[in-house]
């Protein structure tokens, strides 16, 4: 009776797969995902060493996870369902208050945060600048998380860089802490996103300006871009049901803008087309690309110029300060492959930006590039 019991429960499973392995071959395959905004792995290559170190059969289960045959629904169950069981976190994501998404960040780099710090004083040596840290959302909006969530404590951690940095001539401290702090508002970042809005980081320009002497253009003189159905990084990684969109912001200039993104020439300095996509903010700078230029169309024959190194936090950010310069190049040090020190010899520059939000500082093994 036991075995005549299981076989229709055994046949439902085998039918299930048989029906799935169908639908899985016969469904295209997808290079990326709007949904997740990540790249899909399509392949794995397959070799007798890939095989005998295990990277294909890792490379393989990738692929069949990734091209799995309504994908996109299943995520969106996965999420209803941990939403109704009132889940506070889901793939790295804290589900705060009133809609809001954290990263969960409780511990950090501290070793690849004291080498980043290494090379940044070794590069202001022979080139003077201005250096700010942008703490985390969480920071500005504590009665948001979830219980317990036992964040790190970056404004801590901040302050005793700027303690150890304060000694160092060559570096000017921008105190993006208190910037914000000062704002008394818990509306400075995006919902779905990690990123700060483009109004935030029309604030901190300001700011800037005051520290490196220069005079701040008045926002009335600038054009602010709103884009509705905004989801964000957050928002990506968590797909909990019911989100509401954000609205994307971001300050445009009135004139052209020359644009030239890792020697290729753009029409503007920023994708109109990915403004449609889901990850809209990918659309400024054209994403994080290593090296690109924004410059006004006529330059005098000594352009005055900014250096500005930094995370995607300044990529609504950089556009703002070609009121005050010439040129602005923008360097990813992600995405940039070569080292800095012949690009300052050549450029010759006249001021020199490091901003860089908290999680990405320790995180980023980069900033040797800063050494050659």
């Amino acid at each position: 009776m036991k075995k005549r019991k299981f076989y229709p429960t055994a046949a439902v499973l085998l039918g299930f797969v048989a029906v799935m392995t169908v639908v899985d071959i016969a469904t295209p395959t997808r290079a990326f995902s709007e949904m997740e905004n990540r790249s899909l792995r399509t392949e794995s290559k397959f070799s007798l060493s890939r095989l005998l170190s295990g990277d294909f059969q890792s490379d393989y289960e990738t692929m069949v996870a990734d091209q799995f045959a309504g994908r996109d629904g299943w995520i969106t169950a996965k999420s209803i369902s941990e939403s109704a069981l009132q889940k506070t976190e889901n793939n790295g994501v804290l589900y705060g208050k009133n809609g809001a998404f954290f990263a969960k960040f409780t511990s950090y780099n501290e070793e690849q945060l004291e080498r980043n710090l290494y090379f940044l004083e070794g590069f202001a040596e022979t080139h003077p600048l201005t250096f700010g840290i942008i703490p985390s959302a969480y920071e500005y909006a504590q009665s948001e998380l979830p219980l317990g969530a036992g964040q790190v404590d970056e404004r801590q951690v901040i302050t005793g860089i700027k303690e150890t940095l304060s000694g160092n001539e060559n570096i000017s401290w921008f105190d993006a802490d208190s910037l914000l702090t000062a704002q008394n508002s818990e509306d400075l970042f995006y919902r779905t996103d990690h990123h700060w809005k483009g109004t935030t980081a029309y604030l901190a320009y300001a700011a800037l300006c005051e520290q490196m002497g220069l005079e701040p253009v008045s926002e009335d003189q600038l054009v602010l871009r709103e884009v509705e159905g905004f989801y964000g990084s957050y928002y990506s990684k968590c797909k909990k049901a019911g989100t509401v969109p954000d609205t994307l912001t971001f300050y445009d200039q009135p004139f052209q803008i020359k644009t030239v993104v890792d020697g290729v020439e753009k029409d503007n300095w920023f994708n109109e087309e990915q403004l449609s996509a889901r990850d809209k903010y990918g659309a400024l700078l054209w994403g994080n690309s290593g090296l690109t230029v924004l410059s006004k169309e006529e330059l005098p024959d000594n352009p005055k110029r900014l250096l500005m190194i930094k995370d995607s936090f300044s990529n609504c950010l950089a556009p703002i300060f070609l009121s005050n310069f010439d040129e602005v190049y923008i360097v990813d040090l992600r995405s940039y492959p070569v080292g800095l020190n012949q690009l300052c010899e050549e450029k010759n520059f006249d001021q020199t930006l490091v901003l860089y939000n908290f999680e990405n500082l320790e995180s980023d093994t980069n900033f040797y590039r800063m050494t050659y």
